[in-house]
């Protein structure tokens, strides 16, 4: 009997792995519509780091997440393949039709090697929306993700951006 007790406890433990937020930082939550029919453009952002620890492709990893969380409601996505100055993200966005520019941000970045580590890992993003005509910000978002302490499954912070993202664009359609 004692070996299920210690099997469920570890399941309950582990059953949930990870824990979001997604804070609305421009005031407009929940009134922000966009169009399905408009192009969107994925900015890269800079490579996130932890104390002095940089993870390197971690802003290509950001953007590529976005760019599947908008694929799913918009009806074309474009991702930048390089970090882009400002000039440079509206000319290209403009040049390939997109309504919508997307700029995310790497706030926080921790990946902890193992799962027993007892520390959790953790990513926090900023998500600007742009309209592509004006350069005017039509959103900011906020989403954080941290695995738990104890998991059965791998928690990187890549992985730790799927849910949250994809709930986010959802609202946004």
């Amino acid at each position: 009997m004692k070996p299920i007790l210690w099997l469920s406890a570890v399941l309950l433990l582990a059953g949930c792995t990870a824990k979001y937020q997604i804070d609305n930082l421009s005031g407009t939550a929940g009134t922000t519509r966009l169009d399905r029919q408009k192009a969107v453009y994925v900015t890269v952002p800079q490579d996130g780091s932890y104390e002095s620890k940089p993870y390197l492709g971690s802003g290509q990893i950001v953007a590529q997440a976005v760019a599947a969380a908008f694929a799913r409601s918009a009806a074309q996505v474009h991702v930048a393949e390089r970090q882009l100055t400002t000039e440079e993200v509206l000319a290209t966005a403009r040049k390939l039709g997109a309504g919508y520019i997307v700029v995310p941000i790497i706030a926080h970045w921790e990946q902890r090697a193992t799962e027993w580590s007892g520390r959790p890992s953790r990513m926090a993003i900023r998500v600007s929306i742009l309209d592509a005509a004006t350069g005017n910000q039509i959103s900011a978002t906020s989403v954080e993700g941290r695995s738990r302490i104890v998991s059965l499954t791998s928690t990187t912070p890549e992985s730790l951006l799927r849910d949250p993202l994809a709930q986010y664009v959802s609202s946004l359609y």
